[in-house]
C-alpha cells in the first residue's frame, strides 16, 4: 500500500485523517488520488481561512473546468472533493458540498476492439521480445479482461494453480472477486511460476515483480505494453498504438459473442459478465460493448428467434 503523502496548509491534519478513514474502510487511496487531495489542500491554503473549512466560493472555484482540462479529470476532482466535504461534515463542520452529478463525463471516444488474430500476433511479438512479466500481463488482460492496475497488484498467493482461479482483491469500488482461468491461461501461468522460480516461496511477493522486486506501476507497465503494440503494428484509427484498456473492451465484446454463440440469452449473460469484470451493475458493462458491425450482426441474428417469439411479425 502506498504511503500517505504530506498535505500543505492549515487543514493538513484533516486531509491526512480523511485518507486514514477511507483506508479503514478498505479503500486503497493510491498516490494518484492523494495528489488530487493535495491540489485541493494547496488551493485552500491560499484562500482566506474559513471556520467550516470549505466555503461556497471555494467550491465554485475548485469545481470549474480548467483551460485545456479533460472533462474526465474535472469529474474526478469534483467527485473526490464531494467525498471529502461529506466526511468533513461528519466531523461537525458545515462545509459547502458540491451537488452530486454537477458535471457529466461525456465522451465520443470509441475504443479499439482487438480481434483474435491481432492478439495472437501481439503475443508472438511479445514472446520474442518482451520479458516474462510482460508476456504474462498481456495474457491476463486478454484472457480475463481485468484492469491493468488489478493485474499489477496481483501477488503469487492470488494465483491458485490447484483450483485454476485468480483472486482480485479490493479492486474498484472495493470489490473482491474470484475469476476462473481458461485452460490455456492456466497452462501458461503454471509454466510462468516455474520459469520465474515463484513456486514454494513467500506467497505475498508480487506476481510480476519489477527488477527491484517491487509491485509494478500500472503506468510503467502500460508504456511497456504500448511499445509491444506498436512493434506488432496493432494501431488505432489515428495510427497510434492501442491502449492496454482496449483489451478490456475487447474482452467484453468477445466474451458476449461467445455467450451468444453458445445460445445464452443476452439478458442472462450481461449480469454474469458484469460480475466477472468487477462492475457494480450491467450499466457499466454496457459501456464496454462497443460492437463492430460484424459483431452486432452476429448478435442480432442469434437473437432473432427470441425477437420473433416476443414481437411476432411487428416491424
Amino acid at each position: 500500500m502506498d504511503n500517505i503523502i504530506a498535505f500543505p496548509g492549515q487543514h493538513s491534519e484533516l486531509f491526512t485523517g480523511y485518507v486514514h478513514y477511507k483506508r479503514s474502510l478498505g479503500y486503497a487511496i493510491p498516490v494518484s488520488y492523494q495528489y488530487v487531495l493535495r491540489q485541493i489542500a494547496r488551493f485552500l491554503a491560499k484562500e482566506p481561512r474559513d471556520p467550516n473549512i470549505i466555503s461556497r466560493t471555494a467550491v465554485e472555484k475548485l469545481t470549474v473546468r480548467k483551460p485545456g482540462e479533460a472533462v474526465s479529470t474535472q469529474c474526478k476532482r469534483i467527485a473526490i472533493l464531494r467525498q471529502f466535504c461529506l466526511w468533513v461534515a461528519s466531523k461537525g463542520y458545515t462545509p459547502a458540498i458540491p451537488p452530486e452529478g454537477l458535471v457529466r463525463d461525456t465522451t465520443d471516444f470509441v475504443p479499439r476492439i482487438v480481434t483474435e488474430p491481432e492478439m495472437a500476433h501481439i503475443l508472438r511479438v511479445a514472446d520474442h521480445h518482451a520479458s516474462e512479466q510482460r508476456r504474462l500481463l498481456l495474457r491476463l488482460l486478454w484472457c480475463c479482461g481485468i484492469r491493468i492496475g488489478e493485474a499489477c497488484a496481483l501477488r503469487v498467493s492470488d494465483l491458485d494453480i490447484s483450483a485454476g482461479t485468480i483472486l482480485i482483491r479490493h479492486a474498484k469500488g472495493d470489490r473482491t472477486r474470484l475469476l476462473p482461468m481458461s485452460d490455456s491461461l492456466w497452462e501458461y501461468a503454471s509454466g510462468y511460476l516455474h520459469r520465474c522460480g515463484l513456486t514454494g516461496i513467500n506467497a505475498t511477493v508480487p506476481l510480476m515483480p519489477t527488477a527491484r522486486d517491487n509491485v509494478p506501476r500500472p503506468s510503467h507497465a502500460g508504456v511497456a505494453l504500448s511499445k509491444i503494440f506498436a512493434q506488432a503494428g496493432v494501431l488505432t484509427g489515428q495510427n497510434t498504438p492501442i491502449r492496454p484498456h482496449d483489451l478490456r473492451h475487447s474482452y467484453a465484446v468477445h466474451a458476449l459473442e461467445k455467450m451468444v454463440d453458445a445460445g445464452t440469452d443476452i439478458y442472462v449473460g450481461l449480469p454474469l459478465l458484469a460480475t466477472y469484470m468487477g462492475h457494480a451493475d450491467i450499466t457499466s458493462t454496457e459501456y464496454y460493448l462497443r460492437f463492430t458491425q460484424e459483431t452486432l450482426l452476429r448478435i442480432v441474428e442469434a437473437q432473432q428467434q427470441v425477437s420473433q417469439q416476443v414481437f411476432g411479425d411487428a416491424s
